[in-house]
């Protein structure tokens, strides 16, 4: 009977498999570090505000089919106090191209967000005229900064929030967890990925 190589790829096969198995029992993976944990990933509670030119703006438009970022931040300010507005203002063009969606947020009124920039943002700035009530966005999203006193108005707690194109948010808690970082380096994350 002549020799055939074929005959030896299936016991070399075994061979093999058997090897690799051996490796691995003896060399186990350990479990990963809590800092290595996925985040918790939730749908993204939706909502409805008015832009800057007192549009209707629902959330709902965009997900499912957009990366986006929610910016929120300080009206009293302006957003062009904002580090992260304006990066995202700046780099607004190559966001576009890569379907980005931007979202400012804050308790300044539309004509606020209007007469508070010296020029106009290409995204909208959306009003939370009533931040103080329990469906609020700023109370969903858990970016209220309560008021010392009933006299004082409501403060945002500036910080940024990427949903990706499955409508999907980190979570922490009952509350969307914002970006750790503040939304330093939030323009190379929303282009890389």
């Amino acid at each position: 009977m002549p020799y055939r190589p074929r005959t030896l790829v299936l016991p070399a096969a075994a061979i093999i498999i058997a090897a690799l198995c051996g490796y691995r029992m003896a060399n186990p993976r350990g479990p990963a570090a809590p800092g290595e944990l996925p985040p918790e990933l939730r749908p993204a509670p939706s909502f409805t505000l008015y832009d800057q030119d007192s549009t209707l703006v629902n959330l709902e438009a965009f997900l499912h089919r957009h990366r986006i970022a929610i910016v929120f931040y300080d009206g009293s300010r302006g957003p062009e106090a904002n580090p992260v507005l304006m990066e995202l203002r700046e780099f607004h063009p190559a966001l576009k191209r890569e379907s980005v969606i931007v979202l400012g947020v804050s308790t300044a009124l539309p004509q606020e967000n209007r007469n508070n920039s010296s020029q106009p943002f290409p995204f909208p700035l959306l009003t939370d005229a009533a931040p103080l009530e329990a469906n609020s966005v700023h109370r969903t999203w858990d970016r209220l900064l309560e008021p010392a006193s009933p006299d004082m108005p409501p403060k945002t707690k500036p910080s940024v929030f990427v949903i990706d194109r499955q409508g999907l948010v980190a979570w922490d808690g009952d509350f969307p967890k914002p970006e750790s970082d503040g939304g330093a380096g939030i323009v190379a994350r929303l282009l890389g990925g």
